[in-house]
């Protein structure tokens, strides 16, 4: 886009004459960001491909632009189009995070000596420990492998991870939506209430989602997307004109149930390993079941993975088969 095809109030805006000798200080975020933006030719689907919001993704180019003190895209009826700036900028920003990430690889084998690596993105951190123990078994059946683990927040967070090659895999729960990741699914889990031991419903050996309609149900935030997370609200709520669960941080649902302040309902092997004592676990009949899964990217070496995908299952067998807190 040339200088006379910029809307009006861009075009006029008076050029930053600033010298730029040096790029400014940048991010392999904001860089990975615009070229999605760039590639997508829609903030709207390169939002969706990073797993991020709209807002987000607008305020990090907004940044970007005041950064470098030039406009590197504006929008029309069609989406967005990068300007001539922006047009270069992109070209260059591959290059670099395309150099980081083989730069990144090189000073990791000549530290680690050649050793094997695998990065493995942890969400939420509260998993760190199964995952540690993932590792500890992949490193003892092969000492020339360093497992590195990465804690995140989110899990849409941990997909970015993933899709921008900063890690080589992660575990999630399924479905993904709209990405290019692989994945191998490890386990099936059924969902469970977490509830209060006094609570009225704590000594049933089992529920349906129906004696749950009229209580307050709170979900661990493990979904992959806005979409993901809506479609299994719908599921465990199907009651009509009934508030849907809230998603909250998985540390938080145990202390809500705890409290008495709602029901937490979760997977079961991730019920039971973050269930307080003071707490009853009880399943759930009729809500469908939760797939788990190794997810990689196409940059991961194959027989790591292979090795990967047998540790977390043996793994998640050993956690669905601890005994849960007694029922009472």
């Amino acid at each position: 886009m040339t200088s006379e095809q910029l809307p009006a109030g861009v075009r006029d805006r008076p050029p930053d004459r600033r010298p730029r000798s040096v790029l400014p200080e940048l991010s392999i975020r904001q860089l990975e960001s615009f070229g999605a933006v760039a590639e997508e030719g829609s903030i709207t689907r390169a939002a969706a491909r990073l797993h991020t919001t709209q807002q987000t993704l607008s305020a990090q180019i907004k940044q970007l632009e005041r950064a470098l003190g030039v406009i590197l895209l504006v929008r029309d009826s069609r989406g967005v189009s990068l300007t001539a700036a922006g047009e270069i900028f992109a070209d260059g920003a591959k290059t670099m995070v395309a150099g980081l990430m083989e730069l990144s690889a090189r000073m990791n084998t000549v530290a680690g000596q050649s050793i094997k690596q695998l990065r493995v993105v942890c969400c939420p951190r509260s998993a760190a420990p199964s995952l540690i123990r993932v590792a500890d078994r992949l490193e003892a059946a092969d000492p020339g492998l360093r497992v590195v683990l990465v804690g995140v927040r989110s899990m849409p967070e941990s997909l970015r991870e993933l899709e921008s090659g900063r890690v080589d895999a992660g575990l999630v729960w399924l479905p993904l939506a709209g990405n290019r990741l692989r994945y191998s699914v490890i386990g099936q889990d059924r969902w469970v209430a977490v509830l209060a031991r006094g609570h009225r419903l704590a000594g049933r050996e089992r529920l349906p989602l129906a004696d749950l309609a009229a209580e307050t149900l709170v979900l661990p935030a493990i979904f992959s997307s806005d979409p993901v997370e809506r479609q299994w609200a719908a599921a465990l709520r199907p009651a009509a004109g009934r508030p849907a669960p809230t998603v909250l941080d998985t540390a938080d649902g145990p202390g809500i149930a705890v409290r008495r302040q709602g029901i937490w309902l979760a997977p079961e092997s991730l019920g039971r390993r973050f269930a307080d004592p003071a707490t009853s676990v009880v399943p759930i009949t009729d809500a469908p079941p939760i797939e788990a899964a190794v997810v990689w990217t196409a940059r991961a070496s194959e027989p790591l993975i292979t090795e990967l995908i047998r540790a977390a299952a043996v793994e998640s067998s050993a956690a669905l088969a601890t005994e849960p807190y007694e029922r009472h």
